[in-house]
């Protein structure tokens, strides 16, 4: 809260709740139950409104305070391996927002929906509430605080009116957890932070843009790809963020004896112990593999060791399938699936379903040679000592 400011000698009557009590109301409405923070001068206004919320019971995240950037996105990175929600990171201006790009470029990679917020250096040397008080907020203010991180972010914003403050909450949700997910980065200027917000009401939660569903042509087209193939191989990195994606991997894989390679896995997309996995390393496999499917994997061979053979019918699965994100990938695409990967996999799986009535026979001998190739795979059991 701020005390409704009065003209210059006169004294303040009554509290009225600034940007950053809105801003905080708004995160817990949107699902935000930590505020991990690493605080400097630009945190004042939010330490406020924390304190003004546990007078008053106001919903607001809990605070947590940690002792250095990086273990704050790692910890944010964490709840949300954990959670499946949203985080959020408070850092301090220039020099916090420095110190999270290592494990940012992680989060990044692994599309987690953080919200970096910052600090700002105050945009006013005099004359306005919440204006620079510090040497320090002349060399802390940079021409573009952002471009630091612009190239790990889906969405970045400076808060430019106090009135903004819950809506750009809104938006940053939007933006994070609309797939492919992300982080998201938002600047918060001192005085716009600390002024009277006009409400103190949080913003509601909007609706999420539905992930894409798999086009039907296309997974037609692979099912008969894939109904085709006498050494078919799916690979795997990214499928198992929720246990359902593994789920239907594990069932698609079984029911049709298609081996599974798990190459640079982030999850347990497939259980070791699958008959159809077969391992780590697609190598092995390439040069007989007549149909392959890259499931969520950035980089499902390395060109540069071994390849698919020029025959090889190439398909990739993922709710970014090109990556885009990715400034140069040059991996063969014959059938590329724009999908979340579990959608597509319960597609195909019903695409193959209907083709496969009069292939039973054909479909027994691809799973057992698939199971043969996979028991290759695994070491042989130990035998146990005789007690002596």
């Amino acid at each position: 809260m701020a005390k409704n400011r009065k003209p210059a000698g006169q004294p303040a009557t009554e509290l009225v709740a600034t940007a950053a009590d809105v801003l905080l109301a708004s995160l817990r409405c949107h699902g935000f139950e930590y505020f991990f923070a690493n605080p400097g001068t630009d945190f004042p206004p939010m330490v406020e409104g924390f304190a003004r919320a546990k007078g008053s019971g106001a919903k607001v995240p809990r605070p947590v305070l940690v002792p250095h950037e990086n273990l704050g996105v790692a910890m944010a990175h964490g709840a949300y391996l954990m959670t499946g929600a949203p985080q959020a990171l408070m850092v301090h201006v220039n020099v916090g927002t420095a110190n999270t790009i290592n494990l940012l470029a992680n989060a990044a990679r692994d599309r987690v929906p953080l919200l970096l917020m910052a600090g700002r250096s105050p945009i006013m040397e005099a004359g306005t509430f919440g204006a620079r008080s510090r040497p320090i907020h002349w060399a802390q203010e940079m021409f573009d605080q952002a471009g630091m991180v612009r190239e790990f972010v889906k969405w970045d914003y400076e808060l430019r009116n106090p009135a903004q403050a819950g809506m750009v909450v809104a938006r940053a949700v939007e933006a994070a957890m609309a797939a492919p997910r992300g982080p998201v980065y938002l600047m918060l200027p001192r005085e716009p932070l600390s002024a009277p917000a006009g409400t103190d009401k949080a913003t509601e939660p909007r609706s999420i843009p539905s992930a894409a569903h798999p086009d039907p042509a296309a997974v037609a087209r692979l099912a008969d790809w894939l109904m085709e193939a006498e050494r078919p191989l799916l690979i795997a990195s990214s499928v198992g963020r929720v246990p359902e994606e593994a789920h239907a991997l594990a069932r698609l894989a079984e029911r049709f004896g298609l081996p599974v390679v798990a190459h640079t896995p982030r999850y347990v997309c497939l259980a070791s112990d699958h008959p159809m996995h077969h391992g780590f390393d697609p190598g092995p496999f390439l040069d007989d593999a007549d149909v392959i499917v890259a499931i969520e994997s950035d980089v499902p061979w390395m060109p540069s060791i071994k390849a698919p053979g020029p025959s090889a019918r190439i398909a990739h699965i993922g709710e970014d399938p090109a990556f885009l994100r990715y400034p140069m990938r040059g991996f063969p695409s014959h059938l590329s699936i724009a999908a979340n990967a579990g959608a597509a996999l319960r597609a195909l799986e019903t695409a193959l379903e209907s083709r496969a009535r009069n292939q039973q026979s054909r479909l027994e001998g691809r799973r057992a040679w698939a199971r043969e190739q996979a028991a290759g795979l695994r070491p042989m059991p130990r035998r146990s000592r005789r007690s002596t």
